[in-house]
């Protein structure tokens, strides 16, 4: 109780000498609220738009009605789903490659959602990066070492 009665009296002085107290506000700087700006390149970069480059097949299917799923719908999006596993085995990074299975065996076996991982998204770059250098003949640096 001692320290709310010793603070009323301050706080009745100060109000009644309002033109000091604004001359004192004045005086202590106030913090200002100051909004962060992205000073560098990645921050100040605007955000990928799409990570996929192109619309799956496997979208259009999933909005049909059930009762058109099955049928024709599902033949087009199986053999869809066989084309691109055929163009994305056909690339460059995946040269060389034999497998015991098919690309129909595969797309007989995944579902109708199309996940990029982040995974194949860095070794796909990893990947690009060695076959730029190598054409050029530069090593690749890293932390600690040199890819010749």
């Amino acid at each position: 109780m001692m320290r709310i009665a010793a603070r009323a009296p301050q706080r009745a002085c100060s109000l009644a000498s309002s033109s000091a107290s604004a001359a004192l506000r004045r005086s202590i700087p106030r913090p200002v609220a100051i909004r962060a700006i992205a000073t560098t390149a990645r921050m100040a970069a605007p955000a990928p738009t799409q990570t996929i480059a192109h619309a799956a097949p496997a979208d259009a299917y999933q909005l049909l009605p059930e009762a058109q799923k099955a049928g024709q719908a599902e033949d087009a999006l199986y053999e869809s789903q066989v084309k691109e596993i055929e163009e994305w085995w056909a690339s460059p990074r995946y040269a060389g490659i034999r497998r015991p299975y098919s690309a129909a065996d595969v797309a007989s076996k995944r579902g109708t959602q199309f996940i990029k991982y982040p995974s194949s998204v860095m070794a796909t770059k990893l990947f690009n990066l060695i076959r730029e250098r190598e054409a050029k003949g530069e090593p690749i640096h890293t932390s600690k070492s040199a890819l010749d």
